[in-house]
This record gives structure tokens, C-alpha cells and sequence, in this order.
């Protein structure tokens, strides 16, 4: 995510921004952090406030034994998130949004891998899920799982899987916590081809493969360079 925090704060509304926000990234790997946007249900009878946080990518759950669980856990498939033990009381309780300038996927031709960069105009949101875990020292982490579902499209000619990117007007219902999550789900997930069919794509170098290689060059068009 290579739009700064702040930038994120008035994008999303957000009412109060959390300590330690990852610094913009052109290159991010799973278990590293990222910023997320959400909305947890109030103790009392006060509105929701929306929060942007910094959260470790890989869902670590409460039950967890070890934070290497999350390491499995960066992704969750749609179809099967709202009853799986690792997910499931995410889809209720739990759901945010991954703000990101789009994402890379490799195209796989033979032996041959190819790097792709999909964006579009403005900031994306991916549906994500949300967790506290107590460490060992007794601090909480806050980690983050991305949905993903069957890429259609153009996207498919890339990819099988593709993150669910939730549409602008479907974002306050996602985080929502008086939302029914299964529901939300299906809702976000039956949009996603629309979203994904007016995303832009090209080949960018292999370099991304790299989680040392950083900056803005590396969502430049192969070719262009």
C-alpha cells in the first residue's frame, strides 16, 4: 500500500487512526503489516467508531497456540470462510477492509511465470477478517486474513483466485457490526466480478518477486521501461 496513512484517514472516513501505521510499500508479503479499516462492535449503547490499524497479514485467532498459525492464514477463501474454525467467527464479528493501490499476480504459461500489476483509478479495498491474539508477553496483536474467490474475466486468463474487492458502496455495510456477516458475504462476493471487470492490468518485471525490491518502479509497464 503506497498511499500514506493519512491520505487513508480522509479516504475512508476514518475517526481515529491507530499508533505504528505501516509506512507506504510497493512490496508486501504476508506476515508483515499492513493497514486496515474497521468498525468494532461498541460496548455500550454509543455509535461504532472506525478505526485504522496497523495489523499483522495472516490471521492469528484468539485460540491460537503460536503466531505462526498466521503464516497459513493470509488468505481465506470465501466459499468456505464462514464455517471454517479459523474464520468463521471473523464472518460474524470481525470484518474489515485492506485498503490497497491494487496487487500482483503471476501468470503461470508452462514453465514460464509472468508478473501482473491490477489497479485501478483510485484505492481498492479488499474484504478482509480480523483477529485479537494475546502474545506470550502479554500484549494483543491484530492480525488480518484477505478473502479471496474464483477470478472471472479477464483476471481468470491470469489467475484461478483473485481477492475480493469490495465495491465503494458496499464498504460502511461490510464493516458494519450490525450487519449479518454471512449475508454481507454473499453480497460482496456476488459483486465482485462487476468490480473486478473494470479493473485495469499489465505485466510488470519479475523483480516483485522479490520482497527486497521496492518502489514505485516496480508497478511501471515492462515494457515502458
Amino acid at each position: 500500500m503506497a498511499t500514506p496513512a493519512s491520505d487513508l484517514v480522509a479516504l475512508f472516513e476514518v475517526d481515529q487512526a491507530g499508533d505504528a501505521l505501516p509506512e507506504p510499500s510497493w512490496n508486501i508479503p504476508p506476515t508483515t503489516t499492513v493497514p486496515i479499516v474497521v468498525e468494532p462492535a461498541p460496548r455500550d449503547d454509543s455509535p461504532p467508531v472506525r478505526r485504522l490499524e496497523a495489523a499483522r497479514w495472516g490471521l492469528v485467532p484468539s485460540w491460537a497456540d503460536d503466531v505462526s498459525v498466521g503464516a497459513r492464514a493470509f488468505n481465506a477463501r470465501a466459499e468456505s470462510a464462514a464455517t471454517k474454525p479459523m474464520f468463521r467467527d471473523a464472518v460474524r464479528e470481525r470484518r474489515a477492509l485492506v485498503p490497497a493501490d491494487g496487487w500482483y499476480e503471476w501468470r503461470r504459461q508452462g514453465e514460464a511465470k509472468t508478473p501482473f500489476y491490477i489497479h485501478d483509478d483510485a484505492p481498492l479495498t479488499f474484504a478482509g477478517l480480523y483477529a485479537w491474539w494475546k502474545q506470550p508477553d502479554g500484549s494483543w496483536l491484530l492480525s488480518t486474513s484477505i478473502l479471496t474467490t474464483a477470478a472471472t474475466g479477464a483476471l481468470a486468463d491470469i489467475h484461478e483466485r483473485m481477492p475480493v474487492v469490495v465495491a465503494p458502496e458496499m464498504r460502511d455495510a461490510w464493516i458494519d457490526p450490525g450487519e449479518d456477516g454471512e449475508a454481507t458475504l454473499e453480497a460482496v462476493v456476488a459483486d465482485a466480478g462487476a468490480v473486478a471487470a473494470s479493473l485495469s492490468m499489465h505485466e510488470v518485471d519479475r523483480r516483485v518477486g522479490s520482497v527486497r525490491e521496492q518502489g514505485p518502479d516496480l508497478i511501471a509497464p515492462a515494457a515502458t521501461r
